[in-house]
């Protein structure tokens, strides 16, 4: 608002002093053409010398006529001089040179009137001062006026640009309190904001310094886990090569445990084929027992068909038959004892069995589970044995010992019963 205000106000000065500089420079150009180097004056002076005294009478009664028209033509310009002094006092453009115009006029009619002595010079200065004059008055007059409304103009627009100066003034003043109130405002901003970044700037710094020194630690750390982890390698590689010699140390004892092992298999083998041998045995020992009791039983049967039918046959014949009678009966009688230690050992022979049967079932079931156990584990372990780790291996050797250790006291049973219940089976016959 303040710019358009400065640049109408800048507008309107400018017209002004445009339309004061063309009413100037018109003034200028009129004071040239009456100038004494004029063609018309110059002309009338330098054709004075050739004019006679006749002509300068006629000229003088003209120069009456002249003078006084002269007389009412200054006094316009006297009044036209007042009026433009007036002007200049009032206008506030610049000042209009017509004075100069208007003492110039003078000054010609004064040099016309003293230097125009020929009837020529009268006739035609008189004819173009009155026409020039005339119009110079009108357009002067015509000037005066237009200058008159525009100084009235000017006022109005003057004390219109006077209260828009008033109103921008002021409002300069509250754009100006405006600014300070943002300039202090921004200033607080400012530094609020920079207080913000120091406070965010110090916790940032605080928290690198932070984060830092836990770095620093956790390098430290590190570097300490570092040491021992290689002091751990170390150890451990010591602890691996130590595990190598053992795991091949109990490579070997397995070996030497499956060939022990083997070993006691074929003795297991041997005695289980011997007693099912002696089980043979002693099944062809009962039949033929059997066979015996059963001849004997007949025997028997036939000697008390025989006594029966001598006791029925009288008595006559008992002195005769006595003897044979004594002997019969002490064959019945020993035949009776016989049958009844043979029974005593058939039943004897009979518990045996089915004790030898029980034990055979029972170690044959056994033998079967721990063979087959032993050798799943045997194989599972020499397949594992290169992968397996130090106390797996030990675990394994353990499980193995104990099976065999189970197994010897199995078989030192089984020997220490057949020993007890009937050692003929143990013995190698040839």
């Amino acid at each position: 608002m303040y710019n358009r205000s400065e640049t109408s106000d800048h507008s309107t000065r400018s017209s002004a002093s445009l339309n004061e500089e063309q009413f100037e420079d018109y003034g200028e150009g009129e004071d040239g053409d009456y100038t004494p180097s004029s063609p018309y004056l110059g002309s009338s002076v330098s054709s004075s010398a050739g004019q006679s005294p006749r002509k300068m009478r006629h000229a003088g009664n003209q120069m009456d006529v002249f003078c006084s028209q002269c007389c009412k033509r200054v006094s316009l310009l006297n009044d036209l001089e007042n009026r433009l002094k007036n002007l200049k006092t009032n206008s506030p453009n610049r000042k209009i040179s017509s004075t100069a115009f208007g003492r110039q006029l003078l000054h010609n009619s004064n040099l016309s009137s003293i230097n125009g002595s020929t009837e020529d010079l009268f006739h035609d200065s008189i004819d173009s001062c009155e026409i020039d004059i005339t119009e110079k008055v009108s357009y002067l007059n015509k000037k005066v006026t237009e200058l008159e409304n525009e100084i009235l103009m000017n006022g109005d627009v003057k004390s219109k640009l006077k209260q828009e100066n008033i109103q921008l003034v002021h409002r300069i003043h509250e754009l100006e309190e405006q600014l300070k109130d943002q300039e202090a405002r921004a200033e607080n901003m400012m530094e609020e904001e920079l207080r913000r970044c120091r406070e965010a700037y110090s916790r940032l710094e605080k928290d690198k310094n932070t984060q830092i020194e836990l770095l620093t630690n956790r390098v430290y750390q590190l570097e300490e886990e570092n040491g021992e982890m290689a002091i751990n390698m170390n150890r451990l590689k010591a602890q691996t090569e130590k595990l190598d010699e053992e795991r091949q140390r109990m490579t070997d004892k397995l070996e030497d445990t499956s060939l022990r092992l083997k070993d006691e298999m074929d003795v297991y083998k041997k005695m289980m084929d011997k007693l099912r041998q002696n089980r043979n045995e002693f099944q062809r020992e009962r039949d033929t027992m059997q066979e015996l009791i059963e001849d004997l039983r007949r025997e028997l049967e036939h000697l008390q068909i025989y006594k029966l039918e001598a006791e029925r046959m009288g008595h006559g014949r008992r002195s005769s038959i006595s003897l044979s009678e004594y002997s019969t009966r002490t064959r019945e009688s020993e035949l009776e004892q016989e049958v009844k230690r043979l029974k005593q050992e058939n039943q004897k022979l009979r518990e045996q069995n089915e004790d030898l049967n029980g034990q055979l079932l029972s170690l044959s079931l056994h033998e079967a589970k721990t063979l087959f156990a032993t050798q799943t584990k045997a194989q599972s372990l020499a397949m594992e044995i290169d992968h397996a780790s130090r106390d797996q291996l030990m675990e394994a050797l353990k499980e193995q010992e104990e099976i065999n250790f189970r197994l010897r006291q199995y078989m030192d049973k089984i020997i220490l019963s057949i020993l007890d219940h009937n050692p003929s089976i143990l013995e190698i016959k040839n």
